[in-house]
């Protein structure tokens, strides 16, 4: 009785959900901003190698989230 209860449960139908991907928005940015940004930093003492590389992780970062975002198109 006991192996029947165990074997029954293998037999149960499989559902399949459906994959639903969740991305976080990207902050649109117009080019007059970029532009202000790029002299802002242009424009700062090289002692500060912190903010620049900061910038290039949050640029990195922005590039992931449009690849979340294409990828999960194709599904």
């Amino acid at each position: 009785m006991i192996a029947v209860t165990l074997v029954s449960g293998c037999a149960t139908k499989v559902y399949r959900t459906q994959l639903e991907v969740y991305c976080p928005p990207i902050t649109q940015y117009s080019e007059e901003f970029n532009a202000a940004l790029a002299d802002e930093l242009d424009a700062l003492p090289q002692t500060y190698s912190t903010i620049p590389m900061a910038v290039m992780d949050y640029a990195k970062l922005r590039d992931r989230i449009r690849t979340c975002e294409q990828e999960k198109e194709n599904l």
